[in-house]
């Protein structure tokens, strides 16, 4: 009787380990992203914003969801997040002691007015974890 219980519970307990396991690989390894208009001192976005004046310093930051995840490709696009949008990759890009991945856009003239997006992949992948999007007005 004691012998069919454990097999049981061992299987149970291998599927659900399985399962989890399974999860914590495939998900998002970059997640929450957001664009803010400064950080703090640990890496934390603050002032947290979609719209932003010509002059700004743009600050796009998402949050490390898995340990090993360390480097990451941050992408800027003006207009719609696509290809032939693309104006900035920034391939370096390593996560903080906020355990966040920090990227800023600052354009000394200032940037045009309109519609941006911005996305990031973790370093050597071709799957986008998050994107945030915003608008630049006078």
């Amino acid at each position: 009787m004691k012998k069919p219980l454990i097999t049981i519970l061992v299987i149970i307990l291998l599927s659900v380990g399985t399962f989890f396991g399974y999860e914590y690989v495939t998900e998002p390894k970059i997640v929450d992203g957001v664009m803010s208009k400064n950080i703090d001192e640990k890496g934390e976005p603050i002032d947290v914003t979609t719209t932003f004046a010509p002059g700004d310093t743009i600050y796009f930051s998402a949050k490390q969801n898995r340990f090993w995840t360390d480097k990451a490709q941050v992408v800027w696009y003006k207009g719609e997040i696509a290809t032939e949008n693309r104006f900035l990759v920034e391939e370096e890009v390593i996560v903080n002691k906020a355990n966040y991945f920090t990227a800023n856009l600052s354009v000394p003239e200032g940037l045009e007015e309109g519609h941006y997006g911005v996305t990031i992949y973790v370093k050597g992948s071709e799957i986008m974890e998050t994107n945030a999007e915003f608008d630049v007005k006078k």
